[in-house]
């Protein structure tokens, strides 16, 4: 069993974290627990080597800015592995690790699983806003028994799979996710091509972390540009489509940046704050969809 946690400049963060290890139930499992730091180097090394003699750490770097390509580069190593992923923001529960370890007991593969995640916020955000934040910002939970996922739902800093059924559906795509242009979507895909291979999603609720989020990953400002990442991503993505359709999908977003532009405009003055937001959400996916679907067909 290996424990991945990609990394990039957050040595106080990711220290906590691996404190989170150490007061962990380890099981023996445990073989190694790799920190992969990508981009420019910060503290990560340093706080890796903290930890040596409680850990069965280790650390590695990639200087490419991307957390898939760093992803990729620890499961080379890992062939025939069960892997747990957790980022280096996330504070850990006590019985995660084991929730784990349990699940996969006596398997090789044909399984991924999908642990439970509340929030550490900095500065709660508006209950208004949380509706429009993904996941990763306001936590998630499937119910408090284990039970099967028939979607990819599982979140990329609290996760875990087989290395042999990542590499079967393709490893994570390295143009997309944090360090990116779409810096989203890189664990769900994934999963859904493991779905597709008939790996089944199980859903673990004692696999608990809390993800830790600054007042800036919770703003409206930030929500808006995710939203349009996210448009990007599927606009993208129409450029495999046939002519018609994805000639139709790009006019209708167009239309309805143009349409909701003067809508947001307009209605600043007298819709309340969370209804005035319901459609600047809108308009910011829409212009993700066109801006993807012009980098499909070579635009700027």
């Amino acid at each position: 069993m290996v424990i991945i946690i990609p990394t990039c400049q957050r040595g106080e963060l990711l220290e906590r974290t691996l404190q989170c290890l150490v007061d962990a139930d380890l099981p023996e499992s445990v073989s190694r627990i790799v920190v992969v730091e990508n981009g420019r180097k910060d503290e990560a090394e340093s706080k890796v080597a903290k930890f040596a003699g409680r850990l069965p750490v280790d650390y590695r770097y990639t200087p490419v800015g991307s957390k898939c390509h760093a992803l990729n580069l620890v499961l080379e190593e890992c062939p025939g592995e069960f892997v747990v992923f957790f980022d280096d923001d996330v504070r850990i529960d006590p019985g995660c690790i084991r929730a784990y370890a349990d699940a996969a007991a006596g398997k090789t593969g044909g399984e991924f699983y999908a642990g439970k995640c509340n929030v550490d916020y900095d500065v709660a955000p508006p209950e208004w806003l949380k509706h429009y934040l993904p996941y990763s910002a306001k936590g998630w939970s499937y119910g408090d028994e284990v039970r099967p996922l028939s979607e990819p739902l599982a979140l990329g800093f609290n996760w875990a799979a087989f290395a042999d059924d990542i590499a079967r559906a393709g490893s994570f795509n390295p143009d997309i996710g944090p360090g990116r242009l779409i810096s989203i979507g890189d664990e769900t895909d994934l999963q859904r091509v493991m779905l597709s291979q008939g790996v089944k999603g199980v859903y673990l609720p004692a696999a608990l972390v809390w993800h830790h989020v600054p007042a800036d990953r919770c703003s409206t400002d930030w929500t808006l540009e995710r939203n349009r990442r996210m448009g990007l991503l599927v606009g993208k993505k129409l450029g495999g489509e046939p002519l018609s359709r994805r000639l139709g999908k790009a006019a209708s977003a167009r239309v309805k940046i143009l349409a909701l532009g003067l809508l947001t405009k307009l209605g600043k003055a007298f819709l309340p704050d969370d209804r005035h937001f319901h459609y600047l959400q809108r308009r910011s996916w829409n212009l993700g969809v066109w801006q993807g679907y012009e980098a499909s067909q070579g635009g700027e």
